[in-house]
């Protein structure tokens, strides 16, 4: 699996027993993730595993379909780098 790797400002705070804050680069990715992993080594730059809701297809071959993105996961996409179409940016 491909991994997207850069460095970022992360902020991770607990907000009571049941509830996680994750903000990267000043974006609230909270609403859109599943999981979280934190991997701090000694003289090593942190590194921050995101599991992203996203739906399992097995396979769709060859349709044409509008794409939507809940404002949560589009934030979390562009965090990462992603840079949406001209006509959705």
């Amino acid at each position: 699996m491909s991994c997207a790797r850069r460095t970022s400002k992360v902020s991770i705070t607990g907000e009571g027993r049941f509830k996680t804050r994750v903000i990267v680069d000043g974006v609230d990715l909270s609403r859109g993730l599943t999981g979280i992993n934190l991997t701090i080594g000694a003289g090593e730059t942190p590194k921050l595993t995101l599991d992203v809701q996203l739906i399992d297809v097995t396979e769709i071959q060859d349709i044409d379909a509008q794409i939507y993105l809940s404002p949560a996961s589009h934030d979390a996409l562009v965090a990462l780098g992603w840079t949406p179409p001209a006509e959705n940016a």
